[in-house]
């Protein structure tokens, strides 16, 4: 199965967002969603700034698949700071 977020909004926000996301997937996609969730919110966390509040952008997608128990997942991620102001 695969899913695939883009979150625009200061870490915070996005953090929450993350968060929520899981509530509107289900089945395979979605075990593969929280299996990356607490790592994609880390890494979140991690960017910020203590002068201002810029906003970041994430981009993810996931996929993976499993077949006589073997399974295969891939994950990108993308984080990064979006400059200009928020409103």
């Amino acid at each position: 199965m695969s899913w695939s977020i883009l979150f625009i909004g200061k870490p915070e926000n996005v953090a929450k967002a993350l968060e929520d996301e899981k509530d509107k997937m289900s089945g395979p996609s979605k075990e593969e969603y929280v299996d990356a969730l607490p790592h994609l919110v880390g890494l979140v966390k991690q960017n910020f700034s203590t002068n201002h509040q810029s906003p970041i952008k994430i981009s993810a997608s996931g996929w993976g698949i499993s077949s006589n128990d073997v399974s295969q997942r891939t994950l990108s991620v993308s984080i990064e700071a979006v400059p200009g102001t928020l409103v």
